[in-house]
């Protein structure tokens, strides 16, 4: 699946630029990331820091009309959470989900491309 074939969320889901990102990290602000990606994929090269709680769940998980109870207890909901894939499509659908179910989030613009 390429970003052009996940069907634009229902809901509306912010966004912030890997610099954005970048600087609230570099600035010490404690960031929850959620990365969309393949295990191998964040296994390989995911964002981290001394106060990046970086998590990962694949895209896939939450294809599903009724999300797995198990991929939500795995999403803190106590606190934002940057939603992040390697374009950007997948994680404004899961980012989209999530809205849905009650969660504060955004989405990672152009994803780990963007971080690059």
């Amino acid at each position: 699946m390429n970003a052009d074939d996940f069907p634009t969320p229902d809901a509306d889901v912010e966004s912030v630029t890997p610099e954005t990102l970048k600087q609230r990290i570099d600035d010490g602000e404690s960031v929850t990331i959620l990365d969309a990606r393949m295990a191998a994929d964040y296994e390989e090269w995911h964002v981290d820091g001394e106060n990046v709680d970086s998590i990962n769940v694949p895209y896939y998980r939450f294809l599903e009309d009724d999300i797995d109870d198990e991929v939500f207890e795995a999403v803190p909901d106590d606190r934002e959470v940057t939603v992040l894939c390697a374009k950007g499509g997948a994680s404004e659908y899961v980012a989209g989900r999530l809205v849905e179910a009650g969660y504060d989030v955004n989405h990672l613009e152009d994803g780990m491309n963007g971080w690059a």
